[in-house]
């Protein structure tokens, strides 16, 4: 069995037959414009016509990416399975049945799906739509966490009662979300350096003989979020802290690399290569933000509150109470959004405000309704100290995208939950 490094939170796993590709992500930003990859992929859309399964574990765009998909030959997506976790809204199952891939098997919780008689996947769901999976094949079991945030003993137990022990982890090294202001590089540093305890911590419980990290070889590369690379791990010390801390090899694969168990590997090539590659990438060619026009902002807005209300219409009364101020950088000015009426432009200047951003990157916010949650990973803004004001609507947006219940109780519900506790 070999694995064969894509890039980022993509890897090829080739064993008898089965050539199984998870997360491809070749090329192009991700979160609008927030993300770029560090190195060039070598893996080209030809090679699909040898794939036979692509896994995809949950619907961002640096694991699911549409534009990318959509360049993979009719032919080659025509012989090619998708598994996927199941899921209320199935757009992720509906999109690939849309563009002609051979089967989709929608994987149920806890249940092993043979792809052969020697290769088998679980797939289980997580927080926040993410999910893992577990590839057993010719006697070894490979985790793939990607994003699950498996931060403790009592997480990590909980998956390793599923799967059992694991030989091979891969595994997130990097925090991939907005973390702090400009000035906050101590709060960035402070993350980074938990996101070395967790892999230590999930070291201990699955006990993996390897450790490949991967899902974090990315920069931050717009003009709006370039201040969040200040506090980022670097490759090499992840790897140093995986050879010192736990007792797992660490392997560091550049993309296109081949590896299998019985190599010799030099992971210090790899490290290298990335170290060279930050150098020559990160704050440099910075993507800048296009104004937007205050009348189609004020027009999106419209029709964002109004989706929200339309899509919990027995909420309406608490969404069209909700307001957050929000200062637009590039017009010097501060807006009001309220749930009722949208957006609408203040007539006198405001000194407080409970987040900072774009016209682009907020009227992003209003044209989609994951919006706000790609906002809150590409950190395209500057946060006030009442931002959970605008994250509300954000939430609300991110429920409804995904279907799911309304994510804040109304009142009556809170009084409820106070009374039941008292008894």
């Amino acid at each position: 069995m070999e694995i064969r490094f894509i890039n980022h939170a993509s890897f090829l796993i080739e064993s008898k037959g089965i050539r199984l590709v998870c997360d491809p992500w070749l090329e192009g930003t991700a979160f609008d414009n927030g993300w770029r990859q560090l190195a060039e992929t070598k893996f080209r859309y030809e090679e699909f016509k040898n794939v036979t399964h692509i896994w995809f574990s949950h619907e961002h765009p640096d694991h699911f990416s549409p534009p990318n998909l959509v360049k993979i030959s009719k032919e080659d997506r025509a012989k090619i399975t998708v598994l996927f976790q199941s899921t209320s809204d199935r757009k992720v199952s509906q999109f690939c049945h849309k563009l002609g891939f051979k089967e989709i098997i929608e994987l149920k919780e806890d249940v092993p799906c043979n792809l052969n008689e020697d290769f088998s996947i679980i797939c289980n769901a997580y927080t926040d739509g993410d999910s893992y999976a577990m590839f057993q094949a010719e006697g070894k079991k490979i985790l793939n966490l990607n994003d699950c945030v498996v931060n403790s003993t009592l997480a990590a137990q909980e998956i390793k009662d599923k799967i059992g022990n694991v030989d091979w982890l891969f595994t997130q090294f990097g925090y991939a979300n907005k973390i702090g202001n400009v000035n906050d590089v101590e709060l960035r540093v402070k993350a980074s350096e938990e996101k070395l305890k967790r892999i230590k911590i999930q070291s201990q419980v699955f006990q993996p003989s390897v450790i490949i990290p991967f899902a974090s070889f990315v920069y931050f590369c717009h003009e709006d979020n370039v201040y969040l690379n200040a506090g980022v791990n670097n490759i090499a010390d992840v790897f140093h802290y995986i050879e010192d801390e736990t007792n797992s090899k660490c392997i560091v694969l550049y993309p296109n690399d081949i590896w299998n168990e019985q190599m010799e590997w030099d992971s210090m090539r790899a490290v290298n290569m990335y170290s060279n590659d930050v150098k020559e990438k990160v704050g440099k060619d910075l993507l800048r933000s296009v104004k937007v026009e205050k009348k189609l902002l004020v027009e999106n807005s419209k029709k964002f509150v109004e989706q929200l209300m339309k899509g919990y219409a027995r909420k309406k009364s608490l969404i069209q109470k909700m307001n957050a101020r929000i200062f637009l950088i590039d017009y010097n000015e501060t807006v009001l959004l309220t749930g009722e009426k949208g957006v609408e432009f203040l007539s006198s200047e405001e000194p407080t405000w409970d987040l900072a951003l774009s016209s682009e990157a907020l009227n992003y916010c209003f044209k989609e309704l994951w919006g706000g949650e790609t906002l809150r990973i590409n950190g395209r803004f500057q946060s006030g100290e009442n931002y959970s004001k605008f994250r509300q609507f954000s939430d609300i947006a991110s429920s409804l995208n995904r279907k799911e219940a309304f994510p804040y109780p109304s009142q009556l519900d809170r009084i409820k939950n106070k009374i039941s506790k008292l008894f």
